[in-house]
């Protein structure tokens, strides 16, 4: 049984979903294949601004942009903000890129993102993208009486719920 159980955790460990940190910005040769079947131009929108996000090689160096009518970014032209390098790329237990992140400069805006996340669909036709504004922390709390000598008790909870600016984009 304990050799079972063994095996077990070893098989779940060889088909587990990973993230890939990536250096340089540059995707690692035998990833390569896979990430340019990303490559190509999406039509959508951002935050209700219709527009383009193209998604260009440059060697093995991805290379994301936006583009509207009122300029070449996720965030208004006045923020000065810019998509830099590759960070991160999570591919799941059938060696499909799921999701990716590229380092991101917001400029002058007051936003706490980093990273501009894509999401990929199955397909990979269709592109979810969120880039993180804020943070906001939510207590929530519940009463319980346990004892009706002591009285009620309150219980509560503190979460931390990220509020995100989102896009959505298709091939």
């Amino acid at each position: 049984m304990k050799r079972f159980i063994l095996m077990l955790l070893a098989t779940t460990a060889l088909v587990a979903c990973k993230t890939i940190e990536i250096e340089n910005g540059e995707v690692p040769d035998e990833y390569l294949a896979r990430a340019k079947k990303l490559e190509g131009v999406y039509s959508g929108s951002f935050e209700g601004r219709r527009g383009e996000m193209t998604i260009a090689f440059e060697g093995n160096r991805p290379v994301l942009s936006f583009k509207d009518s009122r300029g070449d970014s996720f965030m208004p032209s006045s923020c000065k903000s810019s998509i830099n390098d590759l960070k991160w790329v999570y591919v799941n237990r059938k060696e499909a890129v799921d999701s990716a992140a590229f380092y991101f400069d917001p400029g002058t805006c007051f936003i706490q993102g980093r990273e501009v996340v894509l999401y990929f669909s199955k397909d990979y036709n269709t592109i979810n993208v969120r880039i993180l504004e804020y943070q906001k922390t939510e207590r929530r709390c519940d009463w319980s009486v346990p004892d009706p000598v002591r009285g009620p008790i309150e219980h509560c909870e503190v979460n931390r719920v990220d509020v995100t600016l989102n896009g959505k984009f298709s091939r």
